[in-house]
C-alpha cells in the first residue's frame, strides 16, 4: 500500500511558497541605512490527505465481496475506485464502498489475485492512489475441473472411434477369403476374428455375428493392450446403400494402460455402430441409449449415460467433421455433465481442428466452452471459462484418432494453409461393398492443383510385365488412376511415376505403389479360336471361370468394340456369336468382347478377348499360356503376319515338319516328327521332346523368343496337311498342348495355321 503523505500537487505548492519568501525588495528613496526586518515565526505546512482501504485479504471464488474506503478528509468526500489487475468484475459503488462477486478461478487448490486503487477527493484536492490486493481462491467447482471433464469427453469418444475402427477392419478381413483370421499383434500377442454366418450365404449380412478376440494384444488401432473379446451383431449390411450397422457388446472387453499394465480398464454396455460410404465420403456414427460404464480394477469411474457421435470424412476436401453430444457421469466427483456440439469441430485430415465449438456443463449449473484455434496456436485448444480464455495443448486430451484419416492413430500436424501431405493409397472402406472395377485411389491433405503423369507406369508385376493403359483424374484432394482394360484377377500390379502439386506449388511424388486384385471370382475365357471371318465365328466358353467366395457365379458377355456382335446367350457360360451386318466380309476390324463374372455379394472381375479377322487362306499362331508355363510366360499371343512364316519342309521328308515364324520382335518355331519314320498325316499324336523322343512317341517341340524346354510331353493333332506341286509344304493346321519340363506342368495350348483354307472355327 502507498501511504506517502505528500502528493505531487502539495510539493508544487511548497516550492512556490519558498520562492515568494526569499524574493528581494526594491531600493528605498536614497537612504543607505540598512533596515533590520522584524522577526517572523516559521510556517509549518499542513499534513497531506491520506486514504485507506479495508476488506478481506482472501476470499473464495464466486462469493460476495465488500471493500470500504476511508480518508483523512472530513465532510463531503468523493471516492474513486479503479480495478488495475486480475479478472475484470463489475463492482457496484455506494459512497466509500464497492461490492462485487469474486470471479471464478480455473484449477484446483490454486488462487488468483485482484488489484484495486482508491483516490479520495475533496474541494479539488486528491489523495495519492492507494493499492489494495485481494486473493481469490478456487473452491473445486465444476469449472475448476474443466480440463478434466474435457479430457473425459474427448477420451470417451476417441475410444468409441477406435473400437469402431477395430470392427471395420475385422469386417474387411472377413470379406477377403485369402485373409488369415488370426493376426500377430505388435508385441507378439494375437488378434482373432471369427464370423458366424447365420444364414449361410457366404457373406456378411444381417443377424451374422462377429467375435474379435484379443490375447494380450498390443493393438495399433486401440493404442493400448487389449484383452477379452468384442461381440458384434450385424443388424444391416446393405450393398446398395454401402452401409453396415451393428451392435457392439463391450461386456467382455478390457484394456490396460501402456505404461501400467496392471491397471486394467474394463467396460460394460452396448454401442450402436453405423459405417457408411459414398464415392467421396467415409462416415462413422456411434451411439448408446443405455449407460456404457468404464471401471478401473472393477471400480466404476466414468459412465457414458447416453451419447451420439459422428465423424464424416470428405475426401474431396480432405476434411473431417465431428459432432459430439453426450451425458457423462464421473463417479469420483459425483458429477453429471453434458457435452453439446454448438458448431461441429472440423479441420483437415491429419491436422488439429480449426473450426467449431463445444459446450460442457452441468444441467442447470456451471458450464464452459471448448474452441479450437485457427492458425496461431493451432496445436492448442481454448477453454473459455467465465469469459476467460485458457489455452492448453490438444495432445493433453486426445491421441490423434479423432483427427486422423480412417482413424489412423498417427502424429497430428498443426494447421497451416499450405500443408500438403500424401496419405497414400486408399484401401476399401467397406470391403463387402467394393464392387467397382479395380482402381488406384490416392488422397492428399489438400485439393490437388495439377498432376504430372508423363512418367506414369502401370504394369503387371511379373512377366510379361504388361503395361496397362490408364486414365488419371482428380477430384479435389482425390487422385484416381483407372485402368482402361480389365486387370487380371488375383494379380499384383505396380504403379509409379506420378507427381502431384498443390496450389502453392508443393510437390508430392508417388513412389512405387502396388494394387492386388481380388481372387474372389476369376474369369477364364477359352474359344474355339481367336480369329474370325464372315460366317465363321468362334464359340466362347467361360465354364473354367472360378468362384472362390460365395455360392453363385453370374456370367455376362458384352461387346466392347462397336461392330454389332450378337450373342446367342449373353448370360450363358458357353455362347456362340454372330455378326449379322458382316456382308461380303465387310467387317475386318478387331472385335473385343468382355466377360464379366460376379458372385452374389457383388465381387466382380473381368477379362477381354480380342478376335482378329483372318482372310482365306489364313496364317497365324494363337497361344494360350497358363501361369507358370515357361515358353509362353503365362500370356496370350496372337501372331498373324503372313510374310513372317517360312518352312523348309518338303514331301521328300514326309516324316518331319518344320515351321518358322520371324516377326522381327518375336521369333517362334515348331518341329514335328513321326514316331516310326512313316509320313505324318492328319490325326492325333502323343509326343515327347523332339529330337530326343523315345520309341513309340512322336517328336514335338514348340519354342520361341529364346526359350525352350529341356524335357517336354505334348499332344498334338494335325488337322490339315498339303504339299505343293513342287513338293514344298503348302498348307498346315496343327492344334497342340505342350507341358514343359515335367508331366502336369502348366500347359501351353496353341493353334498353328499356315495358308489354311479350312474353316477357322469348326
Amino acid at each position: 500500500m502507498n501511504t506517502s503523505p505528500f502528493s505531487l500537487r502539495n510539493l508544487c505548492v511548497l516550492i512556490a511558497t519558498l520562492f515568494v519568501l526569499t524574493a528581494c525588495g526594491g531600493g528605498g528613496g536614497g537612504s543607505t541605512t540598512p533596515t533590520t526586518p522584524a522577526p517572523t515565526n516559521p510556517t509549518t505546512p499542513p499534513p497531506a490527505p491520506t486514504v485507506n482501504i479495508s476488506g478481506p485479504g482472501n476470499v473464495a471464488e464466486k462469493t460476495p465481496v465488500t471493500l470500504t474506503g476511508s480518508s483523512s478528509f472530513t465532510g463531503n468526500v468523493t471516492y474513486t475506485w479503479t480495478q488495475t489487475g486480475g479478472t475484470p468484475v463489475q463492482p457496484v459503488a455506494n459512497g466509500n464502498t464497492i461490492t462485487f462477486t469474486s470471479p471464478g478461478v480455473l484449477g484446483i487448490n490454486v488462487s488468483d489475485y485482484m488489484e484495486f486503487t482508491l483516490v479520495a477527493t475533496k474541494d479539488g484536492v486528491s489523495t495519492d492512489p492507494i493499492w489494495y490486493t485481494l486473493y481469490v481462491e478456487s473452491q473445486n467447482t465444476f469449472e475448476d475441473n474443466a480440463e478434466y471433464f474435457t479430457t473425459a469427453g474427448f477420451s470417451a469418444k476417441e475410444s468409441y472411434l477406435q473400437i469402431a475402427e477395430v470392427v471395420r477392419q475385422a469386417v474387411n478381413r472377413i470379406a477377403q477369403p485369402d485373409t488369415a483370421a488370426r493376426a500377430v499383434c505388435y508385441n507378439g500377442g494375437e488378434e482373432t476374428t471369427t464370423h458366424t454366418d447365420t444364414d449361410g450365404n457366404g457373406m456378411i449380412s444381417a443377424t451374422d455375428n462377429i467375435r474379435i478376440t484379443f490375447n494380450d494384444c498390443s493393438s495399433p488401432v486401440l493404442d493400448t493392450y487389449a484383452f477379452g473379446y468384442l461381440d458384434v451383431t450385424v443388424t444391416e449390411a446393405s450393398l446398395a446403400n454401402k452401409t453396415l450397422n451393428a451392435l457392439i457388446s463391450l461386456d467382455n472387453f478390457s484394456v490396460s494402460d501402456e505404461f501400467d499394465r496392471d491397471t486394467i480398464i474394463s467396460s460394460q454396455g452396448e454401442l450402436e455402430l453405423q459405417l457408411s460410404e459414398t464415392d467421396t465420403t467415409r462416415n462413422y456414427a456411434m451411439s448408446n441409449s443405455q449407460p456404457v460404464v468404464f471401471s478401473v480394477l472393477n471400480i466404476p469411474f466414468i459412465s457414458i449415460d447416453s451419447s451420439s457421435f459422428s465423424k464424416t470424412q470428405n475426401l474431396n476436401l480432405a476434411k473431417y467433421t465431428l459432432e459430439l453430444n453426450a451425458q457423462i457421469t464421473e463417479f469420483l466427483s459425483q458429477s453429471t455433465f453434458n457435452v453439446t456440439t454448438n458448431t461441429p469441430l472440423s479441420g483437415f485430415l491429419g491436422e488439429f481442428p480449426n473450426q467449431g465449438e463445444l459446450s460442457i456443463g452441468q444441467p442447470g449449473g456451471e458450464s464452459f466452452r471448448v474452441q479450437p484455434n485457427n492458425i496461431i496456436d493451432s496445436d492448442m485448444l481454448k477453454l473459455i471459462v467465465n469469459g476467460q480464455t485458457y489455452r492448453t495443448r490438444w495432445s493433453e486430451y486426445v491421441e490423434g484418432t479423432l483427427f486422423g484419416f480412417d482413424n489412423a492413430n498417427q502424429y497430428t500436424n498443426e494447421y497451416r494453409i499450405d500443408n500438403f501431405v500424401n496419405f497414400g493409397q486408399l484401401t476399401s472402406f467397406l470391403q463387402f461393398s467394393n464392387i467397382e472395377a479395380p482402381v488406384l485411389k490416392l488422397l492428399m491433405s489438400r485439393p490437388i492443383d495439377r498432376v504430372d503423369i508423363s512418367s506414369l507406369t502401370f504394369r503387371l508385376d511379373g512377366f510379361p510385365y504388361t503395361t496397362v493403359p490408364t486414365e488419371v483424374t482428380t477430384d479435389g484432394a482425390l487422385l484416381t488412376v483407372t485402368p482402361l482394360v480389365p486387370l487380371k484377377a488375383g494379380m499384383t500390379y505396380s504403379i509409379y511415376g506420378i507427381d502431384v502439386f498443390s496450389e502453392f506449388g508443393q510437390a508430392a511424388y508417388m513412389s512405387f505403389l502396388d494394387i492386388t486384385t481380388s481372387d474372389a471370382v476369376i474369369p477364364n475365357i477359352t474359344a474355339t479360336s481367336r480369329a474370325y471371318r464372315q460366317d465363321d465365328y468362334p464359340t466362347l466358353d467361360a465354364s473354367a471361370s472360378e468362384l472362390n467366395a460365395g455360392s453363385n457365379l453370374t456370367i455376362l458377355w458384352t461387346e466392347v468394340s462397336n461392330v454389332g456382335v450378337v450373342f446367342e446367350n449373353a448370360s450363358a457360360a458357353i455362347t456362340a456369336i454372330s455378326l449379322p451386318n458382316n456382308v461380303n466380309d465387310s467387317v475386318t476390324a478387331d472385335i473385343k468382347i468382355r466377360l464379366t463374372v460376379s458372385n452374389e455379394s457383388g465381387r466382380t472381375a473381368q477379362e477381354d478377348i480380342t478376335l482378329s479377322h483372318q482372310p482365306s487362306p489364313a496364317s497365324y499362331i494363337s497361344l494360350v499360356s497358363a501361369e507358370g508355363d515357361y515358353i509362353g510366360q503365362g500370356a496370350l499371343w496372337f501372331l498373324n503376319q503372313p510374310i513372317a512364316f517360312s518352312s523348309e519342309s518338303t514331301n521328300q521328308t514326309p516324316s518331319e515338319l518344320v515351321l518358322n515364324y520371324n516377326g522381327g520382335s518375336s521369333s517362334w518355331w515348331m518341329n514335328i516328327q513321326s514316331a516310326d519314320g512313316s509320313p505324318l498325316a492328319i490325326g492325333e499324336y502323343s509326343a515327347q521332346r523332339w529330337p530326343f523322343q523315345g520309341p513309340g512317341f512322336a517328336g514335338f517341340d514348340f519354342s520361341g523368343d529364346g526359350r525352350g524346354c529341356n524335357e517336354l510331353t505334348a499332344d498334338f493333332e494335325i488337322i490339315e496337311l498339303a504339299y505343293a506341286s513342287n513338293g514344298d509344304l503348302a498348307q498346315l493346321s496343327v492344334d497342340f498342348t505342350q507341358y514343359c519340363e515335367y508331366a502336369g506342368a502348366p500347359p501351353l495350348r496353341g493353334q498353328v495355321r499356315f495358308n489354311s483354307s479350312m474353316r477357322i472355327n469348326p
